[in-house]
């Protein structure tokens, strides 16, 4: 069997004329591999800032992050049903 860890993609918005305020999006997509994630989290990166450009001038990046682990999940869910014991 083969082991797939998924990756998201994460966008940073930002106003250049406004340090300190940004805004963070996770689109809604899984990818298989970081390589995709970065692929088309760049492109969706330069889509948002071209069509930002003459508007609100914002700047977008992407971050891609894998997707935690089913132990780290199993975790989570039992340390919340301790607590509420």
């Amino acid at each position: 069997m083969v082991e797939i860890i998924p990756f998201i993609v994460v966008m940073l918005g930002w106003l250049p004329d406004s340090p300190g305020e940004f805004s963070i999006e996770r689109p809604e997509i899984v990818f298989e591999s970081r390589e995709a994630c970065e692929v088309v989290g760049a492109k969706m990166a330069a889509r948002m800032t071209q069509m930002a450009e003459t508007q609100s001038g914002a700047q977008y990046e992407h971050r891609c992050f894998a997707v935690p682990s089913k132990e780290e999940f199993e975790a989570m869910f039992k340390q919340m049903e301790e607590s509420r014991k």
